[in-house]
């Protein structure tokens, strides 16, 4: 990407962070606010053409991308469980907290809420042009 592009890029996205900070969790808004950037990346992320042989991932590749699905597949268990475990969608248990809720004290107040905001879709981002 050119300079100009990559700026006007870091501009939007910081500004579509400081818009969607202000949106209330568990909400509409909000819910809207996550949709838009997923979409564009998942729009993103199709391949405009076949993959090559040389892109197929073999060797330690493979065996890396087998233990990060592990993990992924683990944490995703635990979350779920924690989540079934809540007496409501949107109140936590202490005994069992998702991760959301030990992040709330991050993503309550402005500043971090704005960071992590620019960190994920910075993360969404690097993930779809690879």
């Amino acid at each position: 990407m050119r300079r100009p592009m990559r700026r006007l890029a870091v501009i939007a996205g910081a500004a579509y962070a400081a818009v969607a900070t202000v949106s209330r969790p568990l909400t509409a808004a909000a819910v809207v606010a996550v949709a838009i950037p997923v979409a564009i990346v998942l729009v993103q992320s199709v391949p405009s053409r076949p993959p090559t042989a040389r892109a197929a991932v073999v060797g330690p590749g493979r065996r890396t991308a087998g233990a990060w699905g592990v993990v992924a597949i683990l944490a995703g268990a635990v979350e779920l469980v924690a989540f079934a475990r809540q007496p409501a969608y949107d109140v936590a248990t202490p005994d069992f907290p998702t991760l959301s809720v030990l992040l709330d004290p991050l993503t309550e107040a402005g500043p971090t809420r704005f960071a992590l905001w620019c960190c994920w879709l910075w993360a969404g981002w690097a993930l779809a042009r690879r």
